[in-house]
This record gives C-alpha cells, structure tokens and sequence, in this order.
C-alpha cells in the first residue's frame, strides 16, 4: 500500500466520522443530587460499582455482598471455595485502598487497537482534598510532583479554567503466573474553581501500541469534566434554548468525543 493511498483511505475514514452524527448517553449517575464530579467517557466504557465492591455496614450492598459469600461456599468444589472467597476478600481490600484514595469511579474499557487487536484500559476518577492555592498552581503542583513523568502539558479548558496531562510507561513487576510487563499510564489533573479539590483523572493499560490515542482521550475527558451540573445547560443546547445553541447539536460545547457517557 502506498503512502498516497494510506492518506486517502484516512482521509475518508476522518471524514466518515464527521458525518456521524455525535451522540450523548446520559448515565443515571450523573443525575445523582449529591454528587460532585461529572465528566464524559467515550463509548466501550463500563462502570464499576464499587459501592457493592466494598459495601458499608448496614446498607443493601453489605447483604448482597455476604449473599455471594454465601453462595460461593454453597456451590464452589470444596478444595477452590478458600481460594474465591480469598479473592473476594482482595479485591474488596483493594477498593478499599482505592476510595481511601478519593477514588470516586471506576470504569472498565474495551476497544479494538490499530492492528485489530483487543485493547483493554482502565479509568479511575478520584476527588481529594488541597491546600488552597490558585487553580492554576495547583495543576502545575499536581503534575510536577509526579514520579517519572513526561510529556507534560498545561490544558486550557471550557470557561479558561486551568488543567494538566502528564503520562509515563512503566514496566510492572512478574507477579505470580503473570510475567513483567509494560504499563502506559496518563493522569489529568483539574483544580475546582474553589481551589480546594483536584480531580485526578488516570488512565491505565497495558495496549502500550495504542498510548498515543488514549492520550487524545485523556485530553478530550479532561474537556468534559466539570464541578457542578452541568445537564441542563446540555439539555438546553440540545433542545435549543442555549444561548450559542446549535439545532442540530446533540452533544455538549465542551469538545465531546464520538458516543460519550455522562457520569458522575
């Protein structure tokens, strides 16, 4: 194939993806009252429930939870039932280290690479607490004090509101039955006006081939986030009534990527 063709073939396929039209799914979620976060995620994008995954005492989840105890030691061979409750036992504890780290969300990703390949990721969303600094400070703080990382760059985001992206590829240690293995990891960080809150966005994946995209993805999430609701200037674009509103719009101005997912 030659390189002329190449360009055509993308050319067409860019152009392909203009004419679709963009769509948003609203995910129940976002309309949670008490919520403090939003942001969209690209279609192939799974929530994880960590509520249920590390349930507090005296809820729903805490029951359902020991019901699947119950029903692992029920049905399990004798000889695995200490391994699957041990594993249940981990990665309760695992989330739990995860939200005592702010960890707000948590989603699963599936995709197909370039070469046709599955590529798997994980997004986790966290909220922690700062000193108070300018917003604009703070996101410089942010990505500076990270280990190894590079190709940093300050975002500028909807309404002038300041941001950054940094990411690095590790290579992870041989655990028991995996092998060491190279691992692409891109955080954003996005001060709240207040100057309170950083929400730490990370994107993780062991698809290093494809690290240049999920960097794009990172970027165009980073657009989407936001610290107060923002469904009805979103609704108000789409039915018209905004004050840039574009009849046709059916997705949020704030730079949207193809098939996005509003949560929160």
């Amino acid at each position: 194939m030659t390189e002329q063709t190449e360009q055509t073939e993308q050319t067409q396929q860019t152009e392909h993806a203009a004419e679709r039209p963009l769509r948003l799914v609203i995910d129940d979620s976002a309309r949670d009252s008490s919520a403090k976060l939003w942001y969209a995620l690209p279609d192939g994008y799974l929530d994880v429930p960590l509520e249920a995954l590390d349930p507090a005492p005296g809820t729903e989840y805490e029951e359902q939870f020991a019901n699947v105890m119950a029903l692992i030691l029920a049905s399990a061979p004798e000889e695995q039932r200490d391994r699957y409750v041990g594993a249940l036992r981990d990665m309760r504890f695992v989330v739990a280290q995860m939200r005592s780290e702010g960890v707000i969300g948590c989603s699963l990703g599936m995709h197909f690479a370039g070469d046709g390949s599955s590529a798997m990721s994980t997004v986790t969303v966290a909220l922690r607490d700062v000193e108070w600094a300018p917003p604009k400070l703070t996101a410089v703080r942010a990505v500076s004090l990270r280990e190894s990382a590079v190709n940093v760059k300050l975002l500028t985001l909807p309404g002038g509101r300041p941001g950054s992206v940094s990411d690095t590829l590790v290579t992870t240690p041989a655990m028991a039955g995996m092998p060491a293995q190279d691992l692409y990891q891109c955080d954003v960080y996005i001060p709240a006006p207040s100057g309170t809150q950083l929400a730490v966005l990370t994107l993780s994946t062991t698809s290093v081939s494809a690290r240049a995209h999920y960097r794009e993805w990172m970027e165009a999430i980073a657009h989407t986030v936001a610290f107060h609701d923002p469904l009805p200037d979103i609704e108000r674009t789409v039915q018209g009534d905004g004050p840039d509103a574009d009849p046709t719009a059916s997705t949020p101005p704030s730079r949207p990527t193809s098939d996005d997912q509003v949560s929160a």
